[in-house]
């Protein structure tokens, strides 16, 4: 559970880190740096929505501030799907490709000019009062906690048995990474030092990580469509990523039945014994 003045250091400390890595990103907003600073995000996103509404009420330019961060996070996550749609089409050099890969180039610019006047703003923001308007009380805070928590167990709960049994569930499986990416995130604020909480951390990492390169796979093949282009160049590429989908899958389904007995019941069971 959480405790308050850790989870307040917790918070203080995922915005100042959000922080410095605007101050980065805005000097060089590399691959890197658009990497470090959505992890940043999304960890202060975690820490943030485990206040109420009341208390995120109470501090409107906390809540401005976190909006701006979802704001950029959205569209460096536009921009580093088109880093993986490039990245996949560098190895067909055929004139299509090429102009496929200009056209991404172009307005991963545009993206990325956007994205800098945002990291802009947030780097002009004074973030060392951002919490001094919280007043939240610790069973409030372990209220919200257990009920966020719930919520991602439950959806988890809900979408395994149908991505195990249909691979074509595409927004079931992109649902599933994103429960579990924020499940971890939560996961990630109570202290450090519980052996069962690493241990689920890096099983809900493991799982984000494969449906992640699902994903990367499922987006490239929805671009490529979208181009209404059917040359033989094109659907090569399709395919390619289409049986790399198809090993992927078969590594998520063997790391299931492996860690999770295919059925994830009793790692779920485990996760909901620490919000009772």
């Amino acid at each position: 559970m959480l405790n308050l003045l850790p989870y307040l250091t917790r918070l203080n400390e995922s915005i100042q880190r959000v922080d410095r890595r605007v101050a980065k990103y805005v000097k060089d907003p590399n691959e890197k740096q658009i990497h470090d600073l959505r992890t940043s995000i999304r960890r202060l996103n975690a820490a943030f929505s485990a206040l109420s509404k009341k208390n995120r009420s109470a501090s409107p330019t906390l809540s401005q501030y976190v909006l701006t961060c979802k704001t950029l996070f959205k569209v460096n996550s536009e921009i580093r799907d088109m880093d993986i749609i490039q990245e996949k089409l560098q190895s067909y050099l055929h004139d299509t490709e090429r102009e496929i890969i200009e056209k991404l180039s172009t307005t991963r610019q545009a993206r990325l000019e956007h994205a800098k006047e945002i990291a802009l703003s947030l780097k002009n923001t004074d973030t060392t009062k951002l919490i001094d308007r919280i007043n939240v009380t610790e069973k409030d805070l372990q209220r919200k906690y257990s009920k966020m928590l719930s919520q991602y167990v439950s959806s988890i709960e809900t979408a395994f048995p149908v991505v195990i049994t249909n691979s074509s569930k595409l927004e079931e499986l992109h649902g599933l990474r994103k429960d579990c990416k924020k499940l971890r995130y939560l996961l990630e604020l109570p202290p450090e030092g519980n052996k069962n909480l690493l241990q689920m951390r890096k099983t809900l990492q493991r799982i984000q990580d494969i449906l992640g390169s699902i994903h990367d796979s499922d987006f490239t093949i929805a671009y490529l469509e979208s181009l209404g282009q059917s040359s033989k160049e094109i659907q090569d590429i399709k395919n390619t990523e289409s049986e790399r989908r198809r090993l992927k899958y078969e590594e998520f389904l063997r790391f299931c039945r492996r860690r999770l007995r295919i059925a994830p019941d009793s790692f779920l069971i485990r996760i909901k014994t620490l919000i009772v």
